[in-house]
């Protein structure tokens, strides 16, 4: 007797998913270590743009760390919100991230909000993320209950050096013009309790809470809604670490997202800097231009003619999300912005359809070429 095998698409499927994963088991070490090498690089840029980020919009309501020193120079003591957010961050990050993003943070808010540029207090801030960081965060650190007093040992000796270089700083920058009395309490003794009652008690409490809900146990959130792709598709994704959690995203829609927050954040500074907004004819040449290196990565992709990274998915995704961005200054121009997103979606809508064909094509052709009888 002859059985015929039905075949579902669900195998089509699972041999697609068996030949990816025989294509990564050959790929040579050169090719993964340069793929965890750029891998690595994004993230960091990643992690140091979202502290300056979360710095510049946390000061303008709260007052970055250096508000309560410049614009109040009298002895007060004052709950420090960007300073718990900012050691926090510079704990879980690191070092190297405290100091580069506690730097430019501090910065850009300086010359956003203030008159005057006070270097020294870009140094004092980065200086501080540097020796917050030093103690970094690693998962399961803090079911150690030693590891949480270390930790409130590690900020009082960082409170202490910094309580000090304030006072030196303020001593040899202005030289005669504040008596050493007024620096040592209106300044020193001032960050010093700041930091008492905003991270001393505070941050210690808050890692431990971080540790014990995302490193309990290893995970893997993968939810459609996030990563778009079932997960024979998973090369199209890529996770971000947080504790022992892995929480995995779409490329290109978070390419996307970082690319339209970091455009909408370069232009909230360039107006707050220099009270000027993007022309909108610039802003309508942006929409027509930024979104064709997207558009050929994800078509060519989805017409089966190549196989595109996921590098190239986030940068096409990242200048995507500048060009939404500016679409929001192209409204004397709004019929032309209209003709360009009508003009792109239907591009984008016939390569689905011809994309859909040409793999309903090759579905049949392998299924043809499948033994259709077993004896």
């Amino acid at each position: 007797m002859r059985f015929l095998i039905n075949i579902s698409p669900n195998l089509y499927y699972k041999s697609k998913l068996i030949r990816k994963l025989e294509e990564t088991l050959k790929q040579s070490p050169q090719k993964l270590e340069r793929k965890n090498y750029l891998r690595f690089i994004f993230l960091n840029l990643l992690i140091i743009a979202f502290i300056i980020i979360s710095y510049v919009y946390i000061s303008e309501p709260f007052g970055s760390i250096s508000s309560f020193f410049i614009n109040n120079q009298e002895f007060s003591v004052q709950f420090g919100i960007t300073l718990l957010i900012f050691t926090f961050f510079s704990i879980l990050a690191g070092p190297i991230h405290g100091l580069i993003s506690g730097f430019l943070g501090e910065l850009f808010f300086q010359l956003a909000f203030y008159d005057a540029l006070y270097l020294e207090w870009c140094f004092i801030v980065g200086i501080l993320g540097l020796l917050s960081g030093i103690y970094k965060y690693r998962p399961l650190k803090y079911y150690d209950p030693l590891k949480v007093y270390y930790t409130f040992i590690a900020l009082i000796i960082v409170s202490c050096i910094i309580f000090g270089l304030i006072m030196v700083i303020q001593y040899f920058f202005y030289p005669g013009q504040i008596s050493a009395d007024v620096i040592i309490i209106n300044y020193g003794f001032k960050f010093f309790l700041q930091a008492l009652i905003s991270i001393i008690f505070l941050v210690p409490i808050l890692l431990l809470i971080y540790d014990r809900i995302l490193s309990k146990e290893e995970r893997h959130l993968y939810y459609i809604i996030l990563t778009h792709h079932p997960l024979s598709a998973r090369d199209h994704t890529f996770y971000l670490k947080f504790g022992r959690t892995k929480i995995y995203f779409c490329s290109r829609c978070s390419g996307v997202i970082i690319g339209g927050v970091i455009a909408l954040f370069s232009t909230y500074l360039t107006y707050k800097i220099y009270h000027v907004e993007f022309s909108a004819e610039l802003s309508l040449l942006f929409c027509l231009i930024l979104p064709l290196p997207g558009l050929i990565d994800w078509g060519t992709q989805r017409l089966l003619l190549r196989k595109s990274s996921t590098s190239s998915r986030l940068f096409t995704g990242f200048i995507i999300g500048l060009a939404f961005h500016f679409m929001s200054f192209t409204y004397p121009y709004y019929y032309y912005t209209l003709l360009i997103l009508i003009v792109y979606f239907t591009i984008f809508g016939v390569m689905i359809f011809l994309g859909h064909k040409k793999e309903l094509k090759l579905l049949e052709e392998e299924l043809d070429n499948f033994p259709q009888e077993v004896e």
